[in-house]
């Protein structure tokens, strides 16, 4: 714990104290390379002392603190929202809770099968039937009702999608509103130009951005353990520990340049993904279908080609070729290529549906191939199986 001028105690240590921790080429600024260990190596210019120029920001740790208490604070958000706002909009729609279900009884034989697939074939039903003594109709009716039991419903799906659609939407609206006519998201090597003097700065602008995104991106590292579980689960746990990372290490490296951009053009196909869903959720066809392509086609061209050629190529290439080597870089670049490993994983689901939507003699409208979620039949359906 440190004591400020002030007399007031932080839960961080500052940077001082934090450097100090570290010895010879070791030290907290080496990791940014030899500029930043050369001007800074016996000084941290950026504590929570250093007053900052008007309409600016400098970064300090106890940023950290604010993103905790936004994250915190948008989690009860989103509860309120879900309940007050999403619900009846679902509803009104005729979306609505799985109700009138009979609880089937525990059956450790066959959980075991439902661990293993939501949808059991004709010969593991007969396997599992004949291990747990019981018919074959009653193994069904005992998995029709699990299912039912454990499977979120479309109001509760809707409700999730709902509450992502309205924060990407804003987001992305902001982050691109300013970022839009910033020199360095069409010319990255500006973003390494005097470096780290003339990054140490941040207008306000941008650091509501990030501190807003890194809050977001916490609070869905936690709520993914009780959001509609999808088959993705850890790959997406993986990506939201590498954001956060590269938010939280660009925020405090001087960065953030680079770091903004990697935040807009994210959102973008994110808005995309989220109205689609909507669509599907509200049988809207053409919505979903259109979304979906604009989903598709924002994927490729942001995260598939602009990611690679310019964000990765700018972060491992063009910073080296300003500031020489730094040690810190070696680190972001290994969550930067992380990152585009998921996208590539993700896009042989978008590939998948693709190929599952053209080759079908239908009308196939989209849906999302990564939920565990199945087709549960409504209760009167149920009934009149189990009669």
């Amino acid at each position: 714990v440190s004591t400020q001028s002030t007399g007031m105690l932080y839960p961080f240590p500052s940077w001082d104290q934090f450097s100090r921790i570290f010895k010879n080429k070791y030290d907290t600024f080496w990791w940014f390379g030899e500029n930043y260990y050369r001007k800074y190596g016996d000084k941290w210019p950026l504590s929570d002392q250093t007053e900052s120029p008007e309409g600016y920001v400098y970064p300090s740790i106890s940023d950290f603190k604010t993103v905790a208490m936004l994250a915190l604070t948008l989690y009860v958000v989103r509860f309120l929202f879900e309940k007050v706002i999403a619900e009846p909009i679902g509803k009104w729609f005729g979306l609505k809770h799985y109700t009138n279900s009979t609880p089937p009884g525990p059956n450790k034989k066959l959980e075991a099968l439902i661990a293993k697939t939501k949808k059991p074939n004709k010969k593991q039903i007969e396997e599992v039937a004949k291990l747990a003594d019981m018919e074959i109709r009653d193994v069904e009716v005992w998995i029709r009702r699990r299912l039912r039991e454990i499977t979120p419903s479309q109001l509760t799906k809707f409700k999730e999608t709902m509450w992502r659609f309205v924060f990407y939407s804003s987001i992305c609206g902001y982050g691109i509103s300013i970022m839009w006519n910033q020199d360095y998201l069409w010319n990255t090597m500006l973003c390494w130009v005097g470096y780290p003097d003339l990054t140490w700065a941040v207008p306000n602008c941008l650091y509501y951005y990030y501190m807003v995104s890194g809050a977001f991106y916490l609070s869905l590292l936690v709520s993914q353990f009780h959001d509609t579980k999808r088959k993705d689960f850890w790959e997406m746990f993986l990506h939201h520990i590498a954001t956060l990372s590269l938010i939280g290490g660009s925020w405090i490296g001087g960065g953030y340049r680079m770091g903004s951009i990697i935040l807009v053009i994210h959102d973008v196909a994110d808005v995309f993904l989220e109205t689609a869903k909507l669509g599907i959720y509200l049988k809207w066809e053409m919505v979903s279908n259109v979304c979906f392509a604009g989903f598709t086609l924002s994927w490729i061209l942001l995260r598939l080609i602009f990611y690679p050629y310019k964000v990765i190529t700018s972060s491992l290439f063009e910073s080296t070729a300003v500031l020489g080597v730094w040690p810190a870089n070696i680190v972001y670049g290994l969550f930067l290529i992380v990152l585009q490993v998921l996208h590539i994983y993700w896009f042989t689901f978008i590939v998948k549906l693709l190929v599952k939507i053209l080759g079908s003699n239908d009308d196939t409208s989209v849906e999302d191939n990564r939920s565990e979620d199945e087709e549960i039949p409504s209760s009167s359906e149920e009934d009149k199986k189990d009669q």
